[in-house]
């Protein structure tokens, strides 16, 4: 983060993260393998220092350019499993994995036109961007029995594990957002117009946020903002108009966001 005495600008929005991610890769590899001297001011001596890559923090946008994924809105929308959005989603996908997804990115490479490109991408929902992040190794918490006494236990950084599914998006906000465009899809005029008043003649004051924009109108693009509104107000002004599965969701969603914010 570079800061000005006019502006503060984040590196993150200037530069494509895949591109910051080769010297960023480059040293965890080197703290894994070769381990760095740094000084200990307890100890008041220099010390090696081996850490190992755990994990990646992120939300789901960001967890899938960090994975060469396509994005939530993809045919494969999911950056850890390979469900597709026409198959059930009650039934169990296969794991993404590093071999897996260094295989479809060569078949993508290799392919002459960018039409075909464009079908397999789709197909396999990844994108064959060089990513030097895949450089770091490969599983996480493995156990090798080297004799009857003695197990070697190492960690290694298994990328489509360890960076988890996000919980803001995909449950606090992500529920309140598949609701509210259900509902919107199968209104009439005459009911998108009964919103818009109800909208706007709702009392605001005591939540700690309020509404923005056209509902009607802009919620395919709403963000994360529009629908912490929404996760808040939306039993209150979608109500009658709520079949009872959605009011169900709802009520539990509720509970289960005090729960979590608490």
């Amino acid at each position: 983060m570079l800061e000005l005495k006019t502006s503060t600008s984040y590196v993150a929005q200037i530069v494509c993260p895949l591109d910051m991610s080769k010297p960023i890769s480059e040293d965890l590899v080197k703290l894994e393998q070769e381990g760095v001297i740094v000084y200990d001011a307890l100890y008041k001596e220099m010390v090696l220092v081996i850490a190992l890559l755990m994990c990646i923090i992120c939300d789901n946008p960001r967890a899938s350019e960090l994975l060469n994924h396509l994005g939530s809105s993809a045919l494969k929308y999911c950056h850890v499993c390979m469900c597709d959005k026409t198959e059930n989603p009650d039934e169990l996908s296969e794991l993404r994995t590093m071999a897996l997804a260094l295989q479809q990115i060569v078949e993508i490479a290799a392919l002459r036109t960018e039409q075909e490109k464009i079908e397999m991408r789709k197909l396999y929902g990844v994108r064959e961007t060089l990513n030097p992040l895949f450089s770091i190794h490969v599983d996480l918490y493995r156990y090798e029995k080297k004799n009857a006494l003695h197990y070697h236990f190492y960690v290694q950084f298994f990328f489509f594990r360890c960076l988890p599914i996000e919980v803001l998006h995909t449950l606090l906000l992500g529920i309140c957002k598949y609701i509210l465009k259900q509902v919107m899809a199968g209104l009439s005029a005459h009911q998108k117009a009964e919103i818009l008043a109800r909208v706007k003649s709702f009392d605001t004051s005591g939540f700690q946020t309020k509404m923005y924009g056209n509902v009607c109108q802009h919620y395919k693009s709403f963000v994360g903002r529009d629908f912490k509104g929404w996760s808040q107000m939306a039993l209150f002004i979608l109500g009658p108009y709520l079949n009872v599965g959605q009011t169900q969701v709802l009520l539990t969603y509720s509970k289960v966001r005090g729960d979590i914010c608490y």
